[in-house]
């Protein structure tokens, strides 16, 4: 996904004691945290929804088969008659 460094988090833990306050920081992140587990899950859901409706296993096969098919026929052409 994407890279956070050392000095990043640390500055995200200073803001957020600072802002949200260290009683409360780790409430917080636990909610976060769930919240972001729920979107990711139903992004998930959605995502494969889409793909059963357009029938993307068929579309990939298909794909696959037709590269093979040209790969086939490029080995084909280039063997030595």
């Amino acid at each position: 996904m994407f890279q956070i460094g050392l000095l990043e988090i640390l500055v995200i833990l200073l803001v957020g004691i600072l802002v949200i306050g260290p009683e409360q920081l780790p409430d917080f992140v636990k909610a976060l945290v769930k919240n972001f587990t729920k979107l990711q899950n139903k992004f998930f859901e959605f995502r494969a929804s889409i793909e059963r409706d357009i029938g993307a296993e068929d579309l990939k096969q298909d794909i696959f088969n037709e590269l093979k098919m040209e790969e086939l026929e490029r080995d084909a052409d280039e063997q030595p008659k």
